[in-house]
């Protein structure tokens, strides 16, 4: 990753493990360097992982929604750009622009996020920290990540099922499974239900909760006319973790 500050440009190489059978960088992927654009933007800001560890603080991610025109390839280069669209109450709204390697416009994304403790994970109230008024924005965005409904229980029933364990190796810094796995996890039941040449054209995620180690994990998944919808509940509480909604299309 580069940052090229004339620009506010991160510029970013695909490579081999980030791709599928295609050669297609995979969703969870190209999740994961949104969020480094995001993280290296705060902290240029003077709230990156540093400052937030003196506050006891963290950045959690609520919501999602990427749409992308085209998607890129092994060995292609692109660029990100992300800015706040500032806070209300205790949202914050990033959004981002996604380039190819000629700066043409192939993709955009919007997302929400919380400052909450490090250590029970309860929201902080953004006015209580001075400084917060970096991220005042005077037009709020016109991107939308929609609060997803789940899958009803009559059709989660019907559907089917897959598992997946909160490994060692899926832990982050904030002692759960990093958000960008539940991407993962949605790609796999995703591509159960459609044909493998499709692609991903949109996918938006609601987080709900967090899965911490040790953890098992049950997928649900419905479809409907190229539109997965895919559900996430922890086995031993029943609570709901995530849901996701993916639309493909041939390519």
């Amino acid at each position: 990753m580069q940052y090229i500050p004339e620009e506010d440009l991160y510029r970013f190489t695909i490579i081999g493990p980030e791709t599928d059978i295609h050669d297609r960088l995979h969703y969870h992927c190209l999740f994961a360097m949104l969020q480094e654009a995001a993280c290296l933007n705060a902290e240029r800001h003077g709230f990156g992982a540093d400052k937030m560890d003196e506050l006891s603080a963290c950045w959690l991610l609520l919501r999602m929604k990427v749409e992308m025109d085209v998607i890129p390839k092994w060995r292609d280069v692109i660029y990100i750009r992300t800015w706040s669209q500032g806070f209300e109450r205790l949202l914050f709204n990033r959004d981002f622009d996604i380039f190819d390697e000629n700066k043409k416009l192939i993709g955009r994304a919007t997302s929400v996020w919380v400052i909450a403790h490090q250590g029970d994970h309860r929201p902080v109230r953004p006015t209580s920290i001075p400084g917060m008024e970096v991220f005042v924005t005077e037009k709020p965005s016109e991107r939308k990540a929609e609060k997803l409904a789940v899958i009803p229980d009559e059709k989660r029933a019907e559907s089917p099922k897959f598992k997946r364990f909160a490994d060692y190796s899926l832990i982050d810094r904030n002692m759960h499974v990093n958000n960008t796995q539940y991407i993962a996890w949605s790609e796999d039941a995703c591509y159960s239900q459609i044909p493998r040449e499709n692609s991903i054209k949109e996918l938006t995620i609601n987080y709900s909760s967090e899965v911490h180690p040790g953890e098992e994990v049950q997928l649900f998944c419905t479809e409907d006319e190229g539109t997965v919808m895919v559900d996430g509940i922890e086995v031993q509480s029943g609570r709901h973790v995530f849901s996701t909604r993916i639309i493909s299309s041939s390519n």
